[in-house]
């Protein structure tokens, strides 16, 4: 049987993928690749040429990562061997699969994403927009005419600050205008922008895919659907305290009930609902896999005696992006000094009798609160859990954006 070679450059957005048969002849099948417009997939199997293009999304890993399994499976390979670096003499052998940093880029992804729901647009229009919310606080537009391929303009939003970020690219991809403002609506800024009556909005709510559940059937026979969410929130310390230093959690209990109260959630019960497990401690992002490892391990005792269940989907873990958090914390330490960042994960334990009511609970946690949820909760965490900590609800895609500004800010302060 044939081995599966998956390259992942390091300095660029390229993954190829090479079937290496048992007398050693290697044939490259497989190139995928972050262009402006979306994820671009080249197959080359039984002499077929095949290209299609996806829209990115925040979980870049696991979109990638699935069709690459899709392949693997296509093709009954024996194994898979992952390596990643820049060419043969740095390149080293992985135990999963590794992107470079340019995967990563939110901002960017989101752009290519918006551009992807313009291009898509079957609408007859002159002048086609495509948005997209590519997380709870960052949005896209590509504005195109409806025969061209390059844009008009491009805009992006980051809303994760008190006055948002809004930043304007031309038609070369140039960034003509970055500034601060506070925009109320998104799309009729973007429109705004187009002096046009022939205008047609192509818009996507959100991008993120809804976890897959495991099925179950319960010592009764009723069926019932588990997965299991990690979310997080962040606090900050003094620069001057000692960046080992964690940060005890108070009134863990209260806090479940509030987000529970905040997301529509109900506590979980034997046939459906959810229950949530918060870490006992804020800790830096080194220790951070170990933190996860620990509520784990509680998630996984809960499971396997309520419902005997040994495998788990867990949603929200992404080594890769945890990884990068640590190599920015790295980079901005020096000594006891530090950014003095702190993480706290939070796993929301979703059970549910079908398959509709699974998504539903999924997409609130996945949407978080509502803007006035979001300042309760802000004002609870404050006052009730610890100081340090905002009350905002995150994934870790959404973690790496916030610590990318905060870094960018420091820099640009000198």
């Amino acid at each position: 049987m044939s081995i599966l070679e998956v390259y992942s450059l390091q300095n660029k957005p390229i993954i190829s993928c090479s079937l290496i048969d048992d007398n050693g002849n290697e044939k490259e099948i497989l190139i995928i690749s972050l262009e402006d417009n979306g994820i671009h997939v080249y197959k080359n199997i039984e002499e077929k040429d095949n290209h299609y293009i996806l829209p990115p999304i925040p979980q870049i890993d696991l979109l990638i990562k699935e069709v690459i399994d899709e392949v693997a499976e296509e093709l009954n390979v024996k194994s898979i061997v992952f390596k990643f670096g820049n060419n043969e003499e740095d390149e080293e052998q992985t135990d999963k699969l590794i992107l470079s940093e340019e995967w990563y880029n939110a901002e960017k992804l989101a752009l290519a994403a918006s551009k992807h729901t313009a291009l898509l647009s079957d609408i007859d229009s002159k002048i086609i927009i495509g948005i997209v919310k590519f997380s709870s606080f960052l949005y896209a537009a590509t504005i195109l005419r409806k025969e061209d391929t390059f844009p008009l303009m491009q805009v992006v939003l980051k809303t994760d600050s008190e006055i948002p970020e809004l930043k304007i690219y031309n038609e070369m991809g140039q960034l003509v205008e970055e500034r601060r403002e506070k925009i109320d609506n998104f799309e009729n800024y973007v429109r705004s922008l187009i002096n046009s009556d022939e205008v047609a909005i192509v818009y996507k709510e959100s991008l993120e895919e809804i976890p897959s559940p495991i099925e179950v059937t319960t010592n009764k026979g009723d069926k019932l659907y588990v997965g299991v969410i990690f979310k997080y929130f962040i606090g900050f310390l003094p620069s001057s305290t000692i960046k080992d230093r964690e940060i005890s959690i108070h009134n863990r209990k209260k806090l479940a009930k509030m987000l529970r109260a905040l997301l529509y959630l109900d506590k979980m019960s034997k046939n459906s609902g959810t229950e949530i497990i918060i870490g006992r401690k804020g800790v830096p992002l080194t220790k951070l896999k170990e933190q996860i490892n620990l509520i784990k391990n509680r998630v996984e005792s809960m499971l396997h005696k309520l419902y005997n269940l040994n495998e788990i989907n867990y949603y929200g873990i992404n080594e890769s992006v945890i990884d990068e958090l640590i190599k920015y914390d790295e980079e901005l330490s020096d000594g006891d000094l530090s950014l003095g960042i702190r993480v706290l994960p939070v796993a929301f334990i979703v059970t549910a009798s079908n398959k509709q009511e699974f998504d539903n609970q999924m997409n609130r946690i996945l949407n978080g609160p509502t803007s006035d949820g979001y300042d309760i909760l802000d004002e609870y965490v404050r006052r009730n859990v610890s100081s340090y900590f905002i009350g905002y609800l995150m994934s870790l895609e959404e973690a790496l954006i916030i610590y990318g500004d905060i870094i960018n800010e420091m820099n640009n302060n000198g």
